[in-house]
């Protein structure tokens, strides 16, 4: 690979991150609860980013383009598992301020609101969330055997891209998360915190409707 089709790729690494898109929009969701699950979670979404490009270094596209319907598959549930985020969230953080709305009126509901997440589910609803993304997946399979040079090894070189990707993409997510906790740190009003929660969740689950809707139509 030349330097100028690494920084093409670098370029196009860094457009793709800073896009809103359904893995953002978790990420600052965990990260109002505490900043740590949105690390978690963005930690997740990574070894989903580089499976994605490792796969795609093995010739995944030729599958997808032979068989469609596997692309249908992942769309299908892809957007369902959106919808069950943004549903999920909603009830959960609604449940945690009716529970006590004594704590939730101070600076320790985050104390409650970390029980309801364990490290282990936030680390594979960011998983997930990036592995049933369809978009992403068919944007890797797209775009990475253009930057694969001819004659060698394409599986080494789609995990070489992937892990460049994939550092960028944390790179941004932890800068997003840290933001994100600190402003609520600033704020000091659990009240604020919920209702990001809220239209964290609301965001998701329209996103999944969307990919819902652009799978079958």
């Amino acid at each position: 690979m030349t330097w100028a089709s690494f920084c093409a790729y670098l370029g196009v690494c860094v457009m793709v991150t800073l896009s809103p898109g359904p893995d953002t929009f978790l990420v600052l969701r965990y990260s109002l609860v505490r900043q740590l699950h949105g690390v978690i979670a963005a930690l997740g979404m990574m070894v989903a980013i580089f499976a994605w490009a490792t796969l795609a270094g093995a010739g995944a596209a030729s599958v997808i383009q032979r068989f469609p319907i596997v692309e249908t598959v992942i769309s299908t549930l892809g957007g369902l598992y959106l919808i069950y985020l943004g549903l999920s969230g909603f009830f959960k953080s609604r449940a945690v301020a009716k529970a006590d709305s004594a704590i939730a009126r101070t600076e320790t509901r985050s104390t409650t609101a970390r029980q309801v997440h364990s490290l282990g589910k936030t680390f594979t609803a960011g998983m997930l969330s990036a592995a049933l993304n369809p978009k992403l997946g068919l944007l890797f399979l797209a775009m990475m055997p253009s930057f694969i040079p001819q004659g060698s090894n394409t599986f080494v070189w789609g995990m070489g891209l992937g892990a460049i990707f994939a550092s960028v993409g944390f790179i941004y997510m932890l800068i997003l998360s840290t933001a994100a906790s600190k402003a609520m740190h600033w704020f000091k009003r659990p009240e604020i915190a919920l209702r990001l929660e809220w239209i964290a969740c609301a965001a998701l689950f329209i996103m999944g409707v969307g990919v819902l809707v652009h799978a079958f139509f």
